[in-house]
């Protein structure tokens, strides 16, 4: 039987690849994005809010009595925010939390079902900002250390159940990702070679497939894995030095 997957901000970047790359692979595919966001006339996407519990459960019901099954939820849907600890106000900062980690949250909570009935998997798109300090997000490292944790230990929860965890962390993507308004004078900065969406999409679903645990899209992402865990202080000097100087670049 063919496995069904449920990608999460469908139909952005790395949303609108996942969506290609799985359905090349075999797999049926179900997007969820904001209802502006959807293409007009595809069937495959259902209209939602991931930060709005109902609307999710109503979506997972309309996808349940269409497929019958689900076997793969990639937790996609996130927004950033560039800009230093006081350049956005409270309501951004919990702007970036609900997108980046509530939806996750609830999207995930409305899946179990159906995922332990097929003994599936979920797949959570952090970044390297999950698992290190970079400069000039605190927002987004926030919210992407707290979805870092949650499934890192749902991880343990969930395997008696059958269900597996993929955790993605990807380094900087070209053209950035979907942000709110930036500070005046604020400016996105990365350091080391930028990695295209469809690079991400195809990692990922090699990553289903294989049943890995753990992806590091992007030779950065790697050395930065490594890099944090031999010495965290030497991590933040060198990624603080890179960062500040390509901003002046």
């Amino acid at each position: 039987m063919t496995q069904v997957v449920v990608i999460t901000g469908a139909a952005g970047g790395i949303g609108a690849m996942l969506m290609k790359r799985f359905a090349e692979a075999g797999f049926t595919v179900a997007g969820l994005d904001l209802p502006g966001a959807c293409p007009p006339g595809d069937d495959r996407f259902v209209a939602c809010d991931i930060t709005d519990e109902e609307q999710v459960r109503a979506a997972f019901g309309q996808l349940a009595a269409r497929h019958g099954r689900l076997d793969v939820l990639v937790n996609n849907a996130g927004i950033s925010a560039v800009g230093a600890l006081l350049d956005h106000d409270v309501a951004t900062y919990r702007r970036v939390m609900e997108v980046n980690y509530i939806g996750a949250l609830i999207c995930t909570r409305a899946a179990i079902p159906a995922l332990t009935a097929s003994r599936g998997r979920i797949v959570v798109l952090s970044s390297v900002a999950g698992f290190a300090p970079v400069l000039g997000r605190p927002a987004y490292v926030a919210a992407k250390h707290a979805v870092t944790g949650l499934f890192t230990a749902l991880r343990a929860e969930l395997a008696p159940s059958g269900v597996s965890v993929t955790m993605v962390h990807p380094t900087f993507v070209t053209g950035g990702m979907t942000e709110v308004p930036r500070a005046p004078g604020a400016t996105r900065s990365v350091t080391g070679a930028e990695i295209t969406s469809d690079h991400v999409a195809r990692e990922i679903v090699r990553a289903v497939v294989r049943g890995k645990d753990l992806l590091l899209p992007g030779r950065t992402a790697r050395l930065a894995w490594w890099a944090h865990r031999i010495s965290p202080r030497g991590y933040l000097r060198l990624m603080t030095r890179r960062l500040r100087t390509a901003r002046q670049a």
